[in-house]
């Protein structure tokens, strides 16, 4: 401080302090980015957690593999998800946060048309159009009780019961054929016509009964499955002969035998959805039932058929919400449509792919008219609820209350909930965000109908119910108008069942009756259609197949009948005593998700309905006419809603409030005089189903991400797994967006993807790339070896010269050698981990323990016998010789050791830098890193300040308490700064620039230590 500053009036002696010892304002902690699967959570964007409890939260638990259960229905859990056990590890030192990007299948433009191997999502074996071909694709079983008499012609009003025919159950499958088996049906429903079993020559759509056990038989045969397989099965789940328990419900295991599992455990057909509650709710459930196995997929060209076989070129999409509606306000209830109301808003998944709609729903309640003479518009809560919660026992996940349709409101919706979504730019490559509002739930945000974003609505408009999700259209019997698209058929009017085998089965008919006749699916071309290699025209009581020439084939006699075929929807709720509820003004309206009407218990096929009917299917059926898709309008088939649920619909009798669907305009409704009359009851709550999450993985792989099915010589347009890597990794790298001190994949090891994290990570300059070595360890996903000595694929001598190979050299790049093993806390499952795994821990407890610039290495911070990684490790794929470790030390490769008495130790910290330098280690690295992150931070407090001594001497005093604080933490051994007129010269100044020079010694790990044991005679004197 100059002498100038002080103040002298009288003799004294003048004392100021200064304090230069102070230690600059902490940042926030920087920890690493873990990239990989998870169980579900926000996608393809990184995410900061805090410890491992909210990881879990968030993400869900470590996934060990192994588990082979119903994978279809609860997912894919059968490969280890090794970003879930790095991002344990790491987090359970307590000292950084971490910032983890949970992986969803992408794809790029040219990709998605490119082939199979480079378009996201999955598919089965196509339905040709060849006859050598007809097989594979998706087949729906569709029952009818029989104890309502069998006569199919019927359209499920006469008798008051319903003999329609309801969708069961979906297979799918990739070659060969299945069919049902047993007793024919006539139209009439009599028995006749024939015993059998039937493939696509023989009548797939013949109608067959159950046996006398009550049991269905599917017959199945295929290229694994030579000799075919029957299959004896209900729909009643109480029951060991359930569906869902008889047949294979993975879809891996329609690999090649030999791929992922040994060839007993390969199959030919796997069961997809099943719809238990659509069967209870038609009492169909336990009962005796008929059905008819019918293909659901368009025929085509190789991987064209459009149906819910073709999820392929489909990355991963978000479930939404169906569109909000308003309450009608025409004041004329005989004119009203609920499909015409109002559109409000609706929710959109932020990143969960198909975790929201298979897991979560929502709730509108609490819904109040305006009280006060300040504004017109109304309140209500959005409450985010568990999916398996009912009524009875609600589990809220998110709740925002008081919310408005006023945008002018602090309370408006998309403000209290967020509107902001985050979309990939693949020219800048990088995530840019769109929207008003900060996101404040985690697992949506809200999309607003332009109208009420500009208050262009009515100001008492309130959310009075929803658009249901999309479905494929019935086929009513006897409708003469366009009625539906069952996949492969162009249905026009009455379905058609031949009682007889018809060469090709069923194609799409118009006409009803015996009377029908073949049509085109594509106006003005030669038909071709259905499961048969050429159409067929039906006349009386002949089918005739008709050539590619024109010429028609031999006419066959024939027995048909025709059909209704509905397609489930999910149930809305009856009655308000419907679960037994103690106070009725508790029931939520609109989607049931419980077994029965009356029951309290969860339906596990409730999720079903509501899957993505297809690949490129409409982000918003609703925008169509006459319930179509807009872009598909000239095609039939699909219902862009399968109902519209409206509080409006809601009826007041002597029993209760109940819904009854069109009672509005019947002039029945409970809110005929006025809306109010219901919110005044408190009947004032609606729940909406989420609809058409996708994850974008091929579902036949049990790690949709494994690196032998990358290759070598990929990029991102002939590989969605190569490209949805890439893509996560330069998620990250802009270190302005993402701060992080490490970058891992566990598992990845494609040498071009993991170079690429080495090149990320050296282009910030602030982070530290650990990556796995190819073929260190296969593990079962990635190859199924009957002989598991199989599984190590390399040696040390060749993994290091394919690795000097590959010429890497950066000191941003680190790699460790071999596997380890681990025990799953959950459930004591033993599984082989990649060695970036446990290094996640050891970085993590090395720096909870010291800092950033001690060796993660050794005894003492590298011991995993003795816990260093975080979790258990019990084993090493290969246990290293002294001769192992020198070589693969000296190629930078560091060695992963076990010793006999002191356990499993990690015997290296070399960077992945041919050149010596101090920067040749990890500690020093790392140390560098720190130090640049760090100062970097301090220098922004002085930007745009003026550039003069002052500002020097405050950089100074910013700076060098750091510095002093790192080298008593023994991270260096000296320092100097140097900022003066030699560093920051006049011509700097005049280009705005401040230069100062710092130079350290950092601190080195003793690596090697050298002792000599001099032997002495027995005279000699020590002090010699």
């Amino acid at each position: 401080m100059s002498v100038k500053n002080f103040k002298f009036v009288s003799p004294g002696v003048f004392i100021n302090e200064i304090d230069n010892s102070f230690l600059p304002k902490s940042v926030d902690a920087i920890g690493p980015v873990v990239v990989g699967r998870a169980t579900r959570g926000l996608a393809m964007q990184p995410i900061k957690v805090e410890s491992y409890s909210q990881f879990v939260e968030m993400f869900g638990d470590a996934v060990p593999g192994g588990t082979n259960n119903d994978v279809y229905r609860d997912g894919n859990y059968v490969s280890p998800m090794y970003g879930t056990y790095a991002a344990k590890a790491f987090l359970r030192s307590g000292v950084a946060p971490l910032t983890y990007v949970r992986l969803l299948g992408q794809q790029t433009s040219a990709g998605s048309t490119a082939g199979l191997d480079a378009a996201a999502g999955w598919k089965t074996t196509e339905r040709l159009t060849t006859a050598a071909s007809s097989n594979g694709g998706a087949y729906g079983l569709f029952v009818c009780k029989s104890a309502s008499g069998p006569d199919l012609n019927d359209n499920g009003v006469g008798s008051g019961t319903d003999k329609r025919l309801h969708l069961a159950a979906i297979f799918y499958l990739n070659s060969g054929s299945m069919n049902l088996v047993g007793s024919l049906r006539r139209g009439d429903g009599t028995a006749g016509g024939g015993t059998a079993s039937f493939d696509d020559v023989n009548a797939p759509g013949a109608v067959i009964g159950m046996d006398t056990n009550s049991l269905f038989t599917i017959e199945y045969s295929g290229s694994n499955t030579s000799t075919p397989k029957r299959i004896k099965f209900n729909f009643d789940d109480s029951s060991d002969k359930f569906v869902r328990k008889r047949f294979n419900t993975n879809p891996q295991l329609l690999s090649t035998a030999a791929t992922f599992y040994p060839a007993s455990a390969v199959d030919d057909v796997w069961l997809g959805e099943s719809f238990e509650q659509e069967l209870r709710d038609r009492d169909m459930a336990t009962a005796t039932l008929q059905g008819v196995l019918l293909g659901l997929a368009s025929s085509g060209s190789a991987n064209t058929g459009t149906g819910p076989q073709n999820m392929k070129s489909q990355a991963s999409r978000e479930a939404v919400a169906g569109w909000f509606i308003a309450q009608d306000l025409s004041g004329d209830p005989t004119s009203y449509l609920p499909q015409t109301q109002q559109k409000l808003f609706r929710l959109v998944g932020r990143g969960h792919g198909e975790w929201l709609h298979k897991n979560v729903k929502v709730s509108i309640e609490e819904i109040r008219q305006s009280n006060t003479n300040a504004t017109e518009y109304g309140s209500f809560s959005v409450v985010l609820r568990a999916l398996n919660d009912t009524d009875n026992n609600v589990q809220v996940i998110e709740r925002y209350d008081n919310c408005t349709l006023d945008p002018t409101s602090p309370n408006y919706v998309a403000r209290k909930i967020g509107d902001q979504y985050t979309s990939w730019d693949p020219a800048a490559r990088r995530l840019k965000t769109y929207g008003e509002y900060a996101n404040n739930s985690r697992f949506v945000y809200v999309q607003t109908n332009p109208e009420v974003d500009a208050a262009a609505v009515d100001p008492l408009y309130l959310p009075f119910g929803y658009f249901g999700p999309p479905k494929f259209k019935d086929v009513i019997s006897g409708s003469s108008a366009g009625e539906s698209t069952v996949g492969e058929s162009n249905y026009t009017g009455s379905f058609v069942i031949p009682g007889t085998g018809i060469p090709g089965g069923v194609t799409s008919f118009t006409g009803s009756g015996t009377s029908v006749q073949a049509v085109p699916s594509v106006p003005g071309t030669v038909p071709v259609t259905g499961a048969s290699p050429y159409p067929i025209v039906v006349s009386g009581d002949n089918v005739q197949a008709i050539q590619p020439d024109g010429k028609a084939a031999t006419a066959i006699p024939v027995q048909c009948a025709t059909a209704s075929l509905i397609f489930p929807v999910n149930r809305l709720r009856l009655s308000a005593s419907d679960g037994g509820l103690s106070d009725t003004k508790d029931a939520y309206w609109g989607f049931s998700t419980t077994r029965t009407s009356g029951s309290t218990r969860h339906d596990s096929s409730v999720a079903a309905p509501n899957r993505l009917l297809y690949a490129g299917f409409a982000d918003d059926p609703t925008a169509g006419t006459n319930g179509q898709i807009a872009a598909l309008e000239a095609t039939t088939g699909v219902d862009g809603w399968s109902y519209v649920f409206s509080l409006d619909d809601l009826v007041h009798g002597s029993n209760g409030y109940f819904h009854s669907s069109g009672s509005r305009a019947a002039n029945g409704s409970a809110t005929t005089s006025s809306y109010t009359s219901i919110l005044n009851n408190e009947i004032n709550r609606f729940t909406a189903p989420f609809w058409g999450g996708f994850d974008g993985w091929d579902i036949q792989k049990p790690d949709p991400l494994y690196n032998l099915g990358m290759g070598a010589a990929v990029t991102e347009d002939t590989s969605y797994a190569y490209n949805t890597w890439r893509r996560a990794v330069d998620t990250v790298s802009d270190p302005e967006s993402v701060d992080m001190n490490l970058l891992t994949a566990p598992g990845l090891t494609n040498n071009s993807l993991t170079q690429h994290m080495i090149n990320v990570c050296e282009s910030r300059g602030d982070s530290l790339a650990l990556i796995d070595l190819p073929s260190v360890y296969i593990p079962p996903h990635e190859k199924y070896y009957s002989d598991k000595s199989s599984r190590r694929g390399t040696t040390p001598t060749t993994v290091v010269n394919d690795l000097k190979d590959r010429r890497v050299d950066s000191s941003y790049g680190a790699t460790f050698y071999p596997w380890v093993q681990t025990r799953d806390a959950a459930t004591g499952r033993m599984l082989w981990i990649p060695p970036t795994v446990a290094m996640m821990g050891v970085l993590g407890s090395s720096e909870a323990k010291t800092a950033v610039w001690f060796a993660p290495a050794g005894f003492n911070r590298g011991g995993l016998t003795e816990g260093a990684a975080g979790i258990p490790i019990t084993s090493v794929t290969e246990r290293l010789t002294s001769r192992d470790r020198d070589l693969l030390y000296e190629a930078r490769i560091n060695p992963i050791a076990s010793f006999p008495n002191t356990g499993i130790v990690v015997f290296g910290q070399k960077t992945l830098q041919e050149r010596r330098s101090a920067l040749d280690r990890i500690n020093v690295r790392r140390l560098v890193i720190y130090l640049k992150k760090q100062i970097s931070i301090i220098s922004a407090q002085i930007l745009f300040e003026q550039n003069v001594q002052a500002t020097w001497d405050r950089f100074r005093g910013l700076v060098e308490p750091f510095l002093a604080n790192v080298k008593t933490k023994f991270g260096i051994t000296d320092y100097k700064l140097i900022l003066d007129e030699t560093t920051t010269t006049p011509d700097l100044i005049d280009q705005n620039i401040l230069y100062a020079k710092i130079m350290v010694k950092p601190a080195r790990a003793i690596e090697y230590i050298a002792i000599d044991f001099v032997i002495t005679s027995t005279g000699a004197s020590f002090d010699d």
